[in-house]
């Protein structure tokens, strides 16, 4: 049977497109996962601290090929974003670690395989007694030993200029993160942000329909979404740190600093949030379960938690307090307060509690003291009803 606009077309060339369709596509999402301009930037910082350790440790300097040099600058560089002052220093130890041991060694038993072998084995085994399992200073310190085994020879009295090596390429390395223009700091950490504030922002809304419909399994699968937020902490306390560094060391970013800092606090006081959700969320499932009274204003007033969640976040997406995460945590405690008015029981008056305690830790978000926040969360959950 001709198929109609295709003669002359074999089936293989519908299947030909197609297939190259698929491949297309597939190319596509691959580089969409990649961030094609965050690994040029890094290629381009290695290629050139690399170049430029070597030429300040042998011309400048006078090192007789400073093979650490480069070394430690591309290692430097390389090291996980937010971490890499702390792996640095870990370098420059495992180095004179490595150098002392081999040289050490070498001295007393000479070179050759088993020599080497030794060497490695020392200086592996002093790097796990010196820093336990931290491995760039236990990898660099074998690795080290074993360049020093081999290339060194008989040589003598290498290890403070081969120090001096490390150090120059350490720096440099740093240079070159801070000056070769990174990509926006911030800009992770609104990514890993999303999700946490997203998720958790979510996981307290279902709770409050839970609660409205008297559906206990509803509020069990809230229970069960928080055990992402964990991971989304994480995350964001990764992007964080890698920002603080930036921020940090990088002339470009040092306006962002604010914004930084405003996340920074946000987040410190947002585990404690957290955990009070979660055994608000437990107790909401207990109470359904046990088919306690509900007085309305309490899933009004875990819903507008929820709401104080989405603003908080709005606020430091835009480094701008609008007042309106603190309004809404206000008038979720002032709700909570009218809900305690009406009867409840026992689980009841637990999410009652947890309630004021959530807001009291966001309230502490927006940069307030934890006493003042008490003190606002209390005035407003002992309003009259019909005051606002």
């Amino acid at each position: 049977m001709a198929i109609p606009g295709g003669r002359g077309r074999e089936p293989g060339h519908f299947a030909g497109r197609f297939g190259q369709a698929r491949v297309q596509s597939a190319v596509r999402r691959f580089l969409a996962t990649r961030q094609l301009t965050a690994i040029a930037l890094l290629s381009a910082q290695g290629g050139l601290a690399t170049a430029a350790a070597w030429i300040v440790a042998s011309d400048f300097l006078g090192q007789d090929a400073p093979v650490f040099a480069p070394v430690a600058a591309l290692a430097t560089i390389a090291s996980a974003t937010g971490q890499r002052a702390r792996q640095t220093v870990e370098l420059l130890i495992g180095v004179g670690l490595g150098i002392t041991v081999a040289d050490a060694l070498l001295y007393l038993v000479g070179s050759g395989a088993w020599q080497i072998a030794l060497v490695v084995s020392a200086s592996i085994a002093l790097g796990l007694l010196v820093a336990g399992r931290s491995g760039a200073l236990v990898s660099q310190a074998g690795a080290t030993a074993t360049l020093f085994a081999t290339l060194a020879g008989n040589q003598r009295s290498l290890e403070l200029p081969r120090i001096i090596d490390a150090a120059v390429g350490a720096s440099i390395g740093f240079l070159a993160v801070a000056l070769l223009r990174p990509v926006d700091p911030l800009r992770a950490v609104d990514r890993a942000a999303k999700p946490f504030f997203t998720d958790l922002a979510a996981a307290i809304h279902t709770t409050a329909r839970a609660l409205a419909t008297g559906d206990r399994n509803l509020a069990v699968r809230a229970l069960d979404s928080l055990d992402k937020i964990d991971m989304d902490t994480v995350r964001l306390n990764e992007a964080l740190q890698a920002a603080e560094e930036t921020v940090s060391i990088a002339p470009w970013w040092r306006h962002r600093r604010r914004r930084y800092q405003q996340y920074r606090a946000a987040v410190d006081q947002l585990g404690a949030f957290t955990t009070d959700i979660r055994v608000m969320a437990r107790r909401v499932a207990t109470l359904l379960e046990y088919q306690e009274p509900v007085p309305p204003p309490l899933h009004q007033a875990i819903d507008t938690l929820g709401d104080a969640l989405a603003h908080l976040h709005r606020d430091c997406t835009t480094a701008r307090a609008s007042g309106r995460t603190r309004q809404a945590v206000l008038d979720a405690a002032r709700l909570a307060g009218h809900a305690s008015r009406h009867q409840t029981c026992t689980f009841g008056e637990t999410v009652m509690l947890q309630i004021r305690s959530a807001a009291s830790d966001l309230l502490r978000a927006t940069d307030v003291t934890p006493q003042e926040a008490n003190h606002l969360v209390r005035d407003a959950a002992t309003k009259p009803d019909d005051a606002r």
